[in-house]
């Protein structure tokens, strides 16, 4: 029976009610207080009117609530039963709840006696379930239902349930320190499921049906998709569990029906990480436009965030091989990143070789395709052989991106400026880089300078970028190309001020670029990139321009020549999400 410690009238009129005993029931997955009220509240009330406070800190979530009679207290109160779902933490002792019936009224509180019962799962619930027999109220029986539930065991138990439901999980990934994302397929014909949970050790997640895309699943469509009553192939899942990864424990999911019923089922422990997740978490979804927005805000952005952020937390070796001797004070470092088509090597310092005036600058290639390193470090000793132009090859031991290898360029040049180059840039005569560093060294409110960058026939790949809205992807900002595929006019002046500037060909102080941090880490493998380092120039009050005088060709992309385009895509609209949520929230919000 729910006893009451009731104080002596007037201290007890002093608050809205009293807790008398509580407890963490792990089965039911919440927190369980018993005690009476002054005041009965609705039913139904809005998410976050119930706040449980805790010595350090407090809860917040899902309540259910059911109402009994105490004797005990005449006319002054109600018995009251409060479930709150959220996971066990320690934070000590119970001081009281706070209940908030209407939004700007005071909140009923209902404080701990002291001193306080905190019981083990067994003695409470032994101590709840009579009670809840003579309770009332519209939650008394789902939550009886949830009170008697059997605890996880390690057995699947979803065949037992009444209504069919299958759920399977193919692969699990960690998304740092205590998320998952869940790839598999689910099928519920008779549409019984309320919630399905993950949970390993102390830890519970919310419903994963907030966080849930689906997926195409062709494969289970054909091979049970008549037997289970499934409509189409779009019966894969994705989905994002954030804060259910407990230290020990199985880790399994928590099928519940709409009547109450619960069903375990075991579910593989993550083993993916770094790139390979990434890539396996984008290559299985394909959104429809109005999909885009909502899947980066609720799902792909926030887990991808932290694995990419982890993968590159680790350490990342460089060895450098030294070919000739370079300048020892040079004027620019020239940061070439390799990936992919290693040939290009040999084409830019056949052209660099040309230039009389390069003999005052630094080159430094990186590679970020470690598996092609005999194949390019062939091609180096070659390229020395036959052009005499000293360069440096930075090797790391993995694929790191497009930003960290800029940024490992960055940590080792020596030149007073930096130039930033793709692999695939080449020019079509001498003196451009003299240009763009003599632009810079001219105009100290000029943050950067970059080139014209012309196709192979001559017409315009790029003379500067502007920021354009695409309906099709989200409405985010995308950075485009004025006058792209025409052929390129003579401006009255040859530095011509632009929005932003391409990373394929870019020219800014050293010190300015370590100031700022280099490339921004956080968008992943390659893709705005360099529309963000521009934007964090003009924060700074400076220009970007670009002259017409500088001219290059650009193959474009073609060092990057990758059959699994979709997860590629999916990469670029990750980036475009986190660039937009970046620089343009506050337009978004207007």
């Amino acid at each position: 029976m729910c006893s009451a410690r009731v104080a002596a009238a007037p201290a007890a009129l002093a608050a809205d009610g009293y807790v008398d005993f509580y407890g963490h029931a792990s089965a039911a997955g919440g927190w369980l207080f018993c005690g009476w009220s002054r005041e009965r509240w609705p039913e139904a009330l809005r998410a976050g009117a119930v706040v449980a406070l805790f010595e350090r800190g407090r809860v917040i979530a899902e309540t259910l609530s059911a109402w009994h009679d105490r004797p005990d207290l005449g006319r002054q109160g109600m018995g009251v039963m409060v479930f709150v779902r959220a996971v066990e933490r320690p934070l000590g002792e119970l001081l009281g709840l706070e209940v908030t019936i209407e939004p700007g009224q005071a909140p009923l509180r209902l404080h701990a006696v002291r001193p306080l019962v905190h019981l083990r799962e067994g003695d409470l619930l032994g101590r709840v379930r009579p009670v809840l027999v003579r309770s009332v109220g519209a939650d008394r029986a789902r939550l009886a239902g949830l009170l008697s539930r059997r605890p996880f065991t390690g057995a699947d138990t979803l065949g037992e349930l009444s209504a069919p439901v299958q759920f399977e999980v193919d692969e699990t990934i960690l998304s740092p320190p205590d998320g998952l994302v869940l790839l598999g397929w689910c099928a519920d014909p008779a549409g019984a499921v309320l919630a399905i949970r993950i949970r390993r050790g102390g830890a519970t997640s919310a419903p994963i049906a907030e966080r849930w895309l689906r997926t195409r699943r062709p494969d289970v469509f054909e091979a049970v998709g008549g037997k289970l009553g499934l409509a189409d192939d779009r019966c894969g899942f994705l989905a994002f569990a954030p804060g259910c990864v407990g230290e020990i424990g199985p880790l399994y999911a928590e099928v519940e029906l709409r009547n109450g019923e619960v069903g375990y089922k075991r579910i593989p422990l993550p083993a993916r990480t770094g790139t390979a997740a990434i890539r396996r978490i984008l290559g299985a979804v394909e959104l429809a436009p109005d999909e885009i927005g909502g899947a980066f805000d609720r799902v792909l952005g926030p887990a991808l965030a932290p694995i990419n952020a982890a993968r590159l937390a680790r350490p990342r070796p460089v060895s450098e091989i030294a070919f000739g001797t370079p300048p020892e004070d040079p004027v620019c470092s020239v940061i070439v990143p390799l990936y992919g088509r290693m040939d290009f090597l040999l084409y830019q310092l056949a052209l660099f070789s040309e230039d009389p005036g390069f003999a005052r600058h630094e080159l430094i290639y990186v590679l970020d395709d470690p598996p092609r390193r005999r194949e390019l470090l062939d091609l180096a000793h070659s390229a020395h052989r036959r052009f005499g132009l000293p360069f440096r090859v930075l090797l790391l031991e993995e694929n790191l991106g497009y930003a960290p290898a800029n940024n490992v360029g960055l940590a080792a040049a020596r030149g007073t400026f930096t130039c930033y180059l793709n692999s695939d840039v080449m020019p079509e005569a001498p003196g451009w880089l003299d240009r763009m560093v003599a632009d810079l060294q001219a105009d100290d409110t000029l943050g950067m300078a970059g080139a014209l960058l012309l196709f192979e026939d001559g017409t315009v790949q790029h003379q500067g970028l502007t920021f354009e809205r695409l309906p099709q992807l989200a409405a985010w900002p995308f950075p485009m190309h004025p006058g792209k595929g025409r052929l390129p006019r003579p401006p009255a002046e040859p530095l011509q001020e632009v929005e932003a500037v391409t990373g394929a060909c870019m020219v800014l102080r050293t010190a300015l670029a370590r100031e700022l941090g280099g490339f921004d880490e956080g968008f992943a493998i390659g893709d705005f990139e360099d529309s963000d380092l521009c934007l964090r120039i003009r924060a700074k009050g400076l220009r970007l321009a670009v002259d017409h005088r500088a001219r290059l060709h650009h193959l474009e992309r073609q060092s990057q020549v990758t059959p699994d385009r979709m997860w590629r895509f999916n990469v670029t609209l990750l980036n475009a999400w986190t660039h937009t949520r970046r620089w343009f929230a506050t337009e978004e919000c207007r």
